[in-house]
């Protein structure tokens, strides 16, 4: 199982509030709808900032995080190379993200405790 996150910025002219209103309520449906995700999804999970910080510990810029749990490199990549994606998600993605920002990470995960 791979963890794919992606560390998503706001477009500079929208508050956080009307990011994550958008992400939400308004994109998130487009992604449901994705062919791929039936496939490949095996779970969403989205991760939202609050922009609180606590003195003397740098905070990330990013303003949320999609996590996307897949099977293997092979099922995220079906999720991000497909018509689907390039005529709605990536148009879409324009309403409300810094493109020019978002970055992956892909992980495996270990549970240390809990």
């Amino acid at each position: 199982m791979i963890k794919m996150n992606v560390f998503l910025t706001r477009r500079a002219d929208l508050t956080r509030e009307e990011f994550n209103e958008y992400w939400t309520n308004i994109h998130t449906p487009l992604l449901a709808a994705m062919p791929a995700n039936a496939e490949n999804a095996r779970k969403y999970v989205q991760l939202h900032s609050t922009g609180e910080q606590i003195p003397g510990l740098p905070s990330a810029s990013y303003d949320g995080i999609a996590e996307i749990w897949v099977d293997d490199l092979a099922g995220a990549k079906a999720l991000f190379v497909n018509d689907y994606y390039d005529t709605v998600i990536a148009v879409d993605e324009a309403n409300f993200l810094d493109r020019s920002k978002t970055v992956f990470l892909y992980s495996s995960e270990d549970v240390i405790f809990g």
